[in-house]
């Protein structure tokens, strides 16, 4: 078995390093969308209210916007390069880690000198928190007033709102295993002993969130199962992607979901379970924005179904039915942050490696 890094990330900042990782608009919204032959969605203009005119109005005054997030680089600058190819406005995108970002995003309201317009995080907590202490703006876009987007659901109290979610696929070699797997327990099968890849969850608390859903998906006894098979423990999901391509492992708990590797003929597959496991992102409109009309445009952007098709990519939607996406983030569990205590996450690892050796 491959050995791993074995530190405990105790804080809820490390959640993205674990994981990577529209049916229609309102009248009053900058697109609206219907479904085409193949169950996707198609763009067409849409009415624009004045009072929204005048904010699109301000932010090409303004001519730039600055979103700080850890959603994926591709993702990020493929939708700014669509919002400024629509309104003219240049997105500036830094891209780090939750923990740098918010590390910045304190500095930042500390010196009252702020850059960021928009912040994205996979940290709920963080949001959350900082949220309730008056950091954020409140959207008013009207395509957070969509049906499509239930902001009833995606957006909290203090205007955070949900955009995508990072989610973890099973995958397998497609020459190993010809006939695909369709479940978690199909990992449990005795030819797969020595080939199967699993994520350490001394990483990041998240994973061990993880492993507890595959646990409520299979049984308690999974990883100990699992563990009787002589699996392979890596300390990331691109390890585990690495090796299913190179035929090293025949099956992966959990990987990116496996889109372009596919795309570029390699020997892999993979599957989505429903409900699928991830990382929901949540961003904010930074109080204080040197930009603040650009960034309510940018933020109203990211949920309409065109800034989904570039953000969500490969991972879940916050829309329906978005071309590119693998599912949607209706169909993604939330992850169990009050069982993530220091004490629980230590123990758990613990047993993990006690069990999975």
């Amino acid at each position: 078995m491959l050995s791993s890094r074995r530190s405990i990330v105790t804080g809820a900042v490390a959640l993205l390093a674990a994981v990577l990782l529209v049916a229609a608009c309102s009248s009053s919204g900058t697109d609206t969308t219907a479904t085409n032959d193949t169950g996707g969605s198609t763009i067409a203009p849409a009415a624009v209210s004045p009072a929204w005119q005048k904010v699109i109005d301000q932010a090409k005054k303004e001519g730039s916007v600055t979103i700080y997030s850890s959603q994926g680089t591709d993702e990020l600058n493929a939708m700014g390069k669509a919002f400024e190819d629509k309104y003219g406005v240049k997105v500036n995108v830094l891209r780090d880690i939750d923990s740098n970002l918010e590390a910045k995003v304190k500095a930042e309201h500390s010196s009252g000198k702020g850059v960021a317009d928009v912040a994205a995080f996979a940290d709920q907590s963080f949001v959350t928190t900082q949220g309730a202490a008056g950091w954020w703006t409140r959207p008013t876009g009207p395509d957070f007033d969509a049906p499509a987007y239930d902001k009833a659901t995606n957006m909290d109290a203090n205007g955070s709102f949900v955009t995508t979610a990072v989610v973890y696929a099973i995958g397998w070699n497609t020459q190993q295993v010809p006939d695909g797997i369709n479940a978690y327990d199909d990992l449990l099968d005795p030819k797969f002993k020595g080939k199967i890849g699993l994520n350490d969850p001394a990483t990041s608390p998240v994973v061990v969130d993880f492993y507890r859903y595959v646990e409520e998906q299979t049984s308690p006894t999974f990883l100990s199962d699992v563990g009787k098979l002589d699996p392979q423990v890596f300390p990331s999901v691109l390890q585990i992607a690495q090796n299913l391509t190179s035929g090293q492992l025949a099956v992966g708990i959990a990987v990116a979901p496996l889109v372009d590797e596919k795309a570029d003929g390699a020997p892999v597959d993979y599957m989505v379970p429903k409900p699928a496991w991830g990382a929901r992102f949540y961003a904010s409109i930074v109080k204080g924005a040197p930009h603040p009309a650009a960034a309510q445009l940018l933020a109203d952007f990211m949920v309409t179904s065109e800034g989904q098709v570039k953000l969500a990519r490969k991972t879940a939607s916050v829309l329906p039915n978005t071309p590119g996406a693998v599912t949607s983030v209706a169909d993604v569990r939330k992850i169990d942050a009050a069982y993530l205590t220091d004490a629980n996450v230590q123990k758990f690892v613990a047993d993990f490696k006690s069990t999975v050796h």
